[in-house]
């Protein structure tokens, strides 16, 4: 199956959830060699669709996997180092994603509710805030369409950043009904390519002490 834009934008018609197990620790991270030429990170089943994503040389790579094993690649990390705003003291890495050949651009939004949002726009209008989401500790990640209070697909932090009793169990992505396979495939790749490289952007705001 070769993917086409269209296929990977369209709805997928109902909702779901799948565990994002991440297979690299956080030692595999630090000994990991910057050339190597793929590490494994996860295995995904979206509704029946396999997704493999793996580090080639550290840039992300997500990819749609054939019943025979063949590997049909459909997005890619475009890491970009870009210190925003008031980050005086804190690295802040923005990443800006390629799915087929649409780009997928990312800006800080430097005020409203949570200063750390990204702003994500698309192709053909399409655009997102990506924010984290809990109390006081981010437990989640949300990629919610603009003009949306409800988001779209939700990626659950496991362990939660900073929490000294986090809960059990996986993390896990979940979606609405009307999310396609790239909206889930956002999160997701942002969530593994920052992992280990810096801090999640709520993980910023408590450091900071910016809870408002």
């Amino acid at each position: 199956m070769t993917p086409d834009a269209q296929a990977l934008w369209r709805p997928l018609g109902s909702a779901g959830g799948t565990p994002v197990v991440d297979t690299m620790s956080r030692q595999d991270y630090v000994h990991l060699p910057k050339q190597t030429p793929r590490a494994q990170r996860c295995d995904l089943d979206v509704q029946g669709l396999r997704v493999n994503l793996s580090w080639r040389e550290r840039v992300l790579v997500a990819a749609l996997v054939d019943d025979d094993g063949t590997e049909h690649d459909v997005a890619r990390c475009r890491d970009v180092d870009q210190a925003g705003r008031w980050s005086v003291v804190w690295h802040y890495a923005l990443l800006p994603l390629q799915v087929l050949d649409d780009p997928i651009d990312v800006a800080r939004e430097p005020s409203g509710r949570d200063r750390w949002a990204w702003a994500v726009g698309g192709p053909d209008g399409r655009a997102w805030q990506w924010r984290p989401a809990g109390r006081i500790l981010a437990d989640r990640m949300e990629l919610t369409r603009s003009g949306e209070s409800r988001p779209a697909v939700t990626h659950q932090l496991r362990p939660v950043p900073a929490h000294p009793r986090s809960p059990a169990g996986p993390p896990t992505v979940s979606w609405d009904e009307r999310a396609s396979l790239a909206e889930i495939l956002l999160p997701v790749m942002w969530v593994l390519q920052h992992a280990y490289e810096d801090l999640l952007p709520k993980q910023q705001r408590v450091l900071r002490a910016d809870f408002l």
